[in-house]
């Protein structure tokens, strides 16, 4: 069977989900595990690019998973692992209506077979499902509005497409594979973050006044957090080194004065060389800031990038 035909079945189940399982090889499950997340990630990269231009309306949402950050181990273990776990346990595997006790409990006390209004019932059980699922995910974000719940379908999109493509998984090839959907899913996600996001330094300013480079630590990393810095008496920087330190707490020291808040969790390497006896305006270094890293002032929330 050819790639064509697994998407063919992916799309005649979105269309109209049914609980007939395939049976075909291990190998073949294999390939249709794969045809499944590729899929999943294809939709997943339009709703990123309809997210990037509509970043200006969704910089005010906090995204409270971005507020802790933990060893690449523990991450694997957390959102690869336990995540996949609970939710598909949660939300799909009951979607056989043998493996939902639950509900075959309540028909044993009630005296009734609910297996047929089950099988009816499928397709909009599969689809109020998965949007579940994917709207759960509204509760990771912070200081909503209207305009954040208009825009929740972009939102939680991919979220929203996953929940389909894993219920394709659970109810045409097993549990087993709806997990591991899942977790692959969850896993290439940690691999883009490190591969992209981890310990990739970037120039961000390198001209005839300054040389200004930074790090992303997009995981907990085991050495000494430290920063040192040193100006005129005019506040110019001449130097500033940071190595695995808080955006928050550098922030917080260049301007103790001002009530500068981080939306993120950023944590930095810095190094910053001013190449003029005159140092670098921190003025200017703000800006350069607020290009890359979106700030809220904490009084009213108001987020500046």
């Amino acid at each position: 069977m050819g790639l064509g035909s697994r998407i063919e079945d992916i799309n005649s189940f979105i269309k109209s989900p049914d609980d007939c399982v395939f049976q075909v090889s291990i190998w073949e499950k294999i390939k249709y595990l794969i045809t499944a997340v590729s899929y999943d990630f294809g939709i997943a990269f339009i709703f990123v690019i309809l997210s990037g231009v509509l970043s200006p309306l969704l910089e005010p949402y906090e995204n409270l998973l971005n507020t802790e950050t933990y060893t690449i181990w523990t991450s694997i273990l957390i959102i690869c692992i336990l995540t996949p776990l609970l939710e598909e346990g949660i939300f799909r595997f009951s979607l056989k209506y043998k493996r939902n006790y639950l509900l075959r409990v309540l028909g044993y006390l009630l005296k009734k077979d609910f297996s047929n209004f089950w099988k009816r019932n499928l397709r909009p059980i599969v689809y109020i499902v998965s949007a579940v699922f994917g709207f759960i995910h509204l509760s990771n974000y912070t200081n909503v509005d209207l305009t954040f719940f208009l825009l929740a379908p972009i939102i939680v999109g991919a979220q929203l497409f996953a929940g389909i493509i894993f219920s394709f998984l659970r109810l045409k090839l097993g549990f087993l594979w709806a997990v591991l959907g899942h977790f692959f899913h969850n896993f290439i996600l940690i691999m883009l973050a490190f591969l992209f996001f981890h310990n990739v330094e970037r120039e961000l300013i390198n001209n005839e006044n300054v040389i200004f480079k930074a790090t992303g630590i997009a995981f907990t990393v085991e050495r000494a957090s430290n920063m040192s810095f040193d100006t005129l008496n005019n506040g110019n920087l001449l130097c500033l080194e940071v190595q695995n330190y808080s955006l928050q707490k550098v922030v917080d020291k260049l301007y103790p004065s001002d009530s500068l808040k981080i939306r993120d969790n950023d944590q930095v390497d810095f190094n910053l060389i001013s190449k003029t006896p005159e140092g670098y305006a921190k003025e200017e270094f703000l800006k350069v800031l607020k290009e890359h890293y979106t700030f809220k002032k904490s009084k009213d929330s108001t987020l500046t990038r």
